[in-house]
C-alpha cells in the first residue's frame, strides 16, 4: 500500500532548498580540488623514520606525489622516489619513477571505497603502483584537513625460498612544494 500526503512548497522554498543542495555538493568538490597539483605541482616529503612506520624502505626515503583530482577514479596521479644511489633496490633507477597510480574501478562500488580512519582526513583512496624493479605495491592515500597528504605504501614479500623481496610498509607525510626528483 502506498500512502500519499499532499505537500506543497512555495516556489521560493524550492529555490532555496535547491540552492542549499547545490552549494553543499559544490563545496565537497571544491574542497578536494585544492589538492590537485596541476601539470607542474607536487606533494613531497620523507618517510617517517620509526620502527612502526618504516619497514623495508631506506631511512630518509623521499616521495613525490602528483594528484589529478578530476581523475581520482581512473588515473589519480603518479609516485616517484629519490633513491637512485646504491644500495637502493632498483639503483641506478629509483624504486618508483613517475609511476602511475592505478585504481581498481570495481572498488568504487564496494563499501571498501568508503574507507575512513581518523577524523583528520578529507578523503582516502587506494591504488596500485608499479615499482621499476620490485613489482606492485598498494598505496593508501589520505588527503588531510591540513592540506597535507599521507601516503602509505605496502608490499608483501613473496615468501618463496630464495626470494629476497622484503615486506614493505612505509608512511610518508607530504606537503605541497616545488620538489624535483
Amino acid at each position: 500500500m502506498i500512502c500519499r500526503f499532499p505537500v506543497t512548497f512555495s516556489p521560493h522554498a524550492v529555490l532555496y532548498a535547491s540552492a542549499l543542495l547545490a552549494a553543499g555538493l559544490g563545496l565537497g568538490c571544491r574542497d578536494l580540488e585544492r589538492f590537485d597539483t596541476g601539470d607542474t605541482g607536487a606533494y613531497c616529503g620523507r618517510i617517517i623514520d620509526s620502527e612502526f612506520t618504516r619497514a623495508g624502505f631506506a631511512p630518509g626515503l623521499g616521495l613525490r606525489l602528483t594528484l589529478d583530482i578530476d581523475a581520482l577514479e581512473t588515473a589519480p596521479g603518479t609516485l616517484s622516489t629519490d633513491d637512485t644511489a646504491a644500495p637502493a633496490p632498483c639503483a641506478p633507477l629509483p624504486e618508483f619513477d613517475s609511476a602511475p597510480l592505478l585504481v581498481t574501478p570495481a572498488l568504487f562500488s564496494d563499501p571498501l571505497s568508503q574507507l575512513e580512519f581518523g577524523g583528520t582526513r578529507d578523503y582516502n583512496f587506494m591504488a596500485w603502483v608499479d615499482s621499476t624493479c620490485q613489482g606492485s605495491a598498494l598505496a593508501v592515500v589520505s588527503l588531510m584537513h591540513t592540506g597535507q597528504v599521507e601516503v602509505r605504501l605496502l608490499r608483501r614479500g613473496t615468501g618463496i625460498a630464495g626470494d629476497v623481496s622484503p615486506e614493505q610498509f612505509g608512511v610518508f607525510q607530504l606537503e605541497r612544494n616545488d620538489c624535483v626528483f
